[in-house]
């Protein structure tokens, strides 16, 4: 069956990343079950179509956009700021929003590969800059906050080398891609790990969403990406709507059902109903993951060890 939303989300503030496909599905998701929605993306022309759509499907939706460029270290800084400035609390953080395959090399101004700062590293960054805030939430069913971020079927690169966040040993854009989207489901395991052991009420998750109808297949044209075009053109029912593949991701935010550290995705790998799934090894490794967390810490200078702290501290209301 479906996920849908049962329980009231009114008083509860949520932050989605992304402004259209599974991300504007999901904030519609929340918008509609009563939630604030705060949808954050770096161009302002697609968040004021974001919220229109939004607010004439549900009228009364609470949702705001704020800039945020993912790929940016002093956007990302910036909006956690603005947030603490207008916020009491973060309920749910969704971080949906990624790039998918560009054809050449982009790095940041940081010297990070685009694929591993916008669709990982800036989620890890932004994560830990709203500790405070996701600390200070009762969460969407009591049990405090809820971060979850977006992996992806494809989340088992070739290698697990952490210079490829560079791309200093050369550029394949399926393994960044693949590289990109393993490191956000070890990081939904370790930030859960890390906030249970420390004690702290937010709790996180991942979610991937099958093959979803979106854009995100159309802005490259890699040959792994063509081959998806024409397959799809060929057997269009191989993909679910933005909003069946979002059910995953809204699962994890919202249901009392939803374990914590757990991974969620269509039953049948590719589509259906949401379930809970099996785990890549690599995702599972302690080792692994404290490699990845410690090379994230290096390259976005966000640290676990000061974020902790100022989240220990009740933000100023």
């Amino acid at each position: 069956m479906a996920y849908k939303i049962t329980q009231d989300l009114g008083g509860k503030t949520a932050v989605v990343t992304g402004t259209g496909g599974i991300a504007y599905a999901a904030a519609l998701a929340l918008a509609r079950a009563g939630a604030a929605v705060i949808v954050a993306g770096r161009n302002p022309e697609h968040g004021a179509e974001a919220l229109q759509k939004i607010r004439d499907a549900a009228p009364d939706a609470a949702v705001q956009f704020e800039l945020l460029d993912l790929a940016d270290d002093g956007s990302i800084f910036q909006f956690a700021e603005r947030l603490k400035k207008k916020l009491s609390a973060i309920d749910m953080l969704l971080c949906v929003a990624g790039v998918m395959m560009p054809e050449k090399l982009s790095r940041t101004k940081e010297g990070v590969e685009l694929q591993f700062a916008a669709n990982y590293l800036g989620h890890f960054a932004l994560t830990l800059r709203l500790l405070p805030l996701l600390n200070a939430a009762d969460g969407p069913c009591g049990g405090g906050a809820r971060v979850v971020t977006v992996s992806s079927i494809a989340n088992r690169p070739v290698r697990f080398d952490l210079a490829d966040a560079t791309g200093a040993r050369g550029y394949d854009a399926s393994v960044s891609y693949a590289l990109s989207k393993l490191a956000c489901l070890q990081f939904a395991v370790e930030l859960n790990a890390r906030c249970q052991k420390r004690g702290f009420p937010t709790t996180a998750y991942c979610a991937h969403p099958g093959f979803a109808n979106t854009k995100l297949f159309s802005h490259s044209h890699n040959p792994l990406m063509t081959f998806f075009r024409w397959t799809f053109v060929v057997l269009p029912f191989l993909r679910q709507s933005a909003a069946r593949a979002a059910e995953p991701a809204l699962l994890c935010a919202t249901s009392p059902d939803a374990v914590p550290g757990g991974y969620y995705g269509p039953m049948f790998t590719i589509m259906g109903p949401p379930r809970r799934c099996a785990m890549p090894g690599r995702a599972k490794s302690g080792k692994d993951r404290d490699a990845l967390w410690n090379r994230s810490e290096r390259l976005s200078g966000v640290t676990w060890k000061k974020s902790a702290v100022l989240a220990q501290k009740p933000p100023t209301r």
